[in-house]
């Protein structure tokens, strides 16, 4: 028995070494990988670090792993995600000088280009053509364009379609690229987070850890300045949603948000702003409208018949500190706010009404009328603050196109925090709901 012990020790510390060496390799060579040299950010997915993330649940977690699938086989699952890709042990996305900050390039490898094709054609969904005798396909929106071959695929992804054809070819064919240790961004050999990014003024981290989701990011804030001392207003512990900004804001661009028949300056708006708004959502409240239907009379007239009709709606407030005279004058002039009946305009927000009232220092705005605060305020370390009960928030929306997307979170909170010298930091966490699997897996398995 001692004799079978030790052999049975003895090999699973050499499967521990030789997959610890196949890791440090993969490791070794993602990290001789090249990237544009005129790359402005970048993003590094590890995935090897993701896979022990993962197996190491498994381990102590095995009767979690191994439930049945349900409808889906474990084989339809795994083909659902056959790409044809070679993944490497790190993955990365890179934005390039000259093309939109909104815009990611990445470089892969294929191993199976019948089942990349395959993958493009029916999984992805994307049509296919050719530019310069290259095989390229893209999404309806144009935003998601590959350009590959028989062993390679460059990849971009945008908000918005934009004009990167060339920019992909040269990622193809690996133009003006430098080792990723002789860029700017030689630190991400060492970085071991799940997903890190970087770029001249903003740098982070996201890690999928057992039953959350942990992140952070450190960036430098020419647009908002913290207050010194942060405060908030003391909240309903009850709440579904919370959120505070404790911040003034200096001049931005010259943008105008357009509405449907209105438009906002946030210049204006911030003219009147007094450094602090807050949003609360406790539960929901009743609120009556009219409904108009149609009807005909005994000399077949169509008559208008209004009835009234009761129904649950959200129970929020947002409430902002600020010239409140000079703020509603400039919402009612652009067309938002009605100030004979003290609502916002439907054609601004048709969903719910929505009440104005407030003070000469503070303007709210609320599902509930005459809504009272609690405007005692307690001294916090965070001048920004998030927090959302995903279990009270499902059941208070009930919608199932939403909620379905929601059911594995638990709760999400933010924190800003300043630095000082114009540096800000943001940690956060996202909470699921079984504390022990390992949150990605959790949020696949969803899918």
């Amino acid at each position: 028995m001692k004799k079978f012990l030790k052999i049975t020790a003895a090999t699973l510390i050499l499967l521990l070494l030789f997959f610890a060496g196949i890791f440090k390799y993969r490791q070794y060579s993602a990290n001789q990988t090249l990237i544009p040299s005129n790359t402005t950010a970048l993003i590094k997915i590890n995935v090897d670090e993701i896979y022990k993330s993962v197996a190491f649940n498994m381990l102590g977690n095995w009767g979690h792993y191994l439930k049945p699938e349900g409808k889906k086989s474990a084989p339809d699952k795994l083909d659902k995600f056959d790409t044809g890709l070679k993944i490497p042990a790190s993955v990365y996305f890179y934005t390039l000088a000259g093309k939109p900050k909104t815009t990611f390039f990445s470089r892969l490898e294929i191993k199976d280009s019948i089942a990349f094709s395959n993958f493009v054609k029916h999984r992805l969904h994307l049509s296919k053509s050719k530019i310069q005798g290259i095989d390229f396909s893209r999404s309806t929106r144009g935003n998601f364009i590959i350009f590959y071959n028989k062993t390679t695929a460059a990849i971009a992804l945008s908000l918005q379609s934009e004009d990167v054809e060339q920019a992909l070819i040269d990622v193809l064919n690996q133009k003006d690229f430098v080792k990723l240790d002789k860029s700017n961004f030689n630190e991400f050999k060492k970085a071991t987070s799940h997903i890190a990014f970087s770029d001249k003024t903003n740098s982070g981290n996201l890690n999928f850890d057992n039953g959350e989701i942990n992140f952070n990011n450190t960036l430098l804030s020419q647009t908002i300045v913290p207050k010194t001392k942060a405060s908030h207003r003391n909240f309903n512990p009850e709440s579904t949603v919370t959120m505070w900004l404790n911040a003034n804001f200096k001049k931005m661009e010259n943008k105008i948000f357009k509405l449907k028949n209105s438009s906002l300056n946030p210049d204006s708006v911030l003219k009147y702003f007094d450094g602090y708004m807050d949003f609360e959502w406790v539960n929901s409240t009743q609120q009556t409208d009219s409904i108009i239907t149609y009807e005909y009379n005994d000399d077949f007239e169509k008559v208008e018949k209004v009835s009234l009709q009761k129904s649950n709606v959200p129970q929020f407030s947002i409430q902002i500190n600020a010239n409140a005279d000079g703020l509603k004058n400039y919402l009612y002039k652009q067309n938002i706010i009605n100030l004979d009946s003290g609502w916002v305009n439907k054609t601004t927000f048709p969903l719910y009404k929505v009440f104005v009232n407030g003070t000469k220092d503070n303007l709210n705005f609320s599902t509930q009328k005459n809504k009272m605060t609690d405007n005692n305020t307690v001294f916090s370390e965070a001048f920004f603050y998030l927090n959302v009960n995903f279990l009270k928030l499902n059941k208070q929306i009930n919608i199932p196109i939403i909620t379905n997307y929601l059911k594995p979170f638990n709760r999400l909170e933010i924190k800003g925090k300043s630095l000082g010298n114009n540096t800000i930091k943001v940690d956060g966490k996202l909470e699921l709901n079984n504390k022990d699997i390992n949150s990605l897996y959790q949020i696949l398995k969803g899918i």
